[in-house]
């Protein structure tokens, strides 16, 4: 059970928070929130937050309903302008692309598009920005500088472990969610995960 954190309340006051830290379609961390729903036990991340979060697109869009900055995007089915992150929007690849030459543009489109079969996202970059990852648990994060937005992503997501993309450039813009494996955590991370949780038998 998670303590100080802010989980929506239910009658019997308790929920199962999933920290596998990779909740990706047919995976083990999927299959542990599905078996929660079907016993009707609340968890945390759900089927659909987890789905929704990994899915750039609608990560895109749910974080800015959710008023969280996100570079400007759009999705092509292989042609874009650089610079640019791109990301596959396709169930076999996970790998995104930073784009700064007109020159790589057709081989990474071809590649993330596997010859343009799917669709890719693009989002925009400006020459000066500069891409940085953290890692978010509970909506705690190691990096000062980003625990607003790690406070904001665990609202929207309520992924307990995850890693996060941002864009800067003048403001922080979210870029991504991504899976962050249990084992991968440092002993930090750690520290904020056993700080953050209260664990009941």
């Amino acid at each position: 059970m998670v303590a100080n954190r802010r989980l929506p309340h239910h009658p019997n006051g308790s929920a199962f928070v999933n920290i596998a830290g990779d909740y990706r379609y047919l995976g083990e961390g999927h299959y542990e929130s599905v078996e929660a729903e079907i016993q009707g036990i609340p968890v945390y991340p759900s089927v659909k937050e987890s789905l929704d979060a990994y899915v750039v697109p609608l990560c895109m869009e749910r974080a800015r309903m959710a008023g969280i900055p996100v570079p400007e995007h759009y999705i092509s089915n292989g042609y874009f302008d650089p610079p640019a992150i791109v990301y596959p929007i396709n169930p076999f690849m996970r790998k995104h692309s930073i784009v700064y030459k007109v020159g790589h543009v057709k081989t990474i489109g071809k590649s993330l598009t596997r010859n343009y079969k799917y669709p890719i996202l693009v989002q925009r970059l400006k020459e000066e920005a500069s891409i940085r990852e953290f890692k978010c648990i509970v909506g705690t994060t190691p990096v000062d500088e980003f625990q607003s937005l790690a406070e904001n992503i665990w609202d929207l997501f309520h992924l307990p472990i995850c890693k996060v993309r941002v864009i800067e450039d003048g403001e922080i813009m979210l870029s991504a969610v991504e899976p962050l494996p249990l084992h991968q955590l440092r002993s930090k991370e750690l520290k904020l995960l056993r700080k953050a949780n209260e664990w009941q038998i």
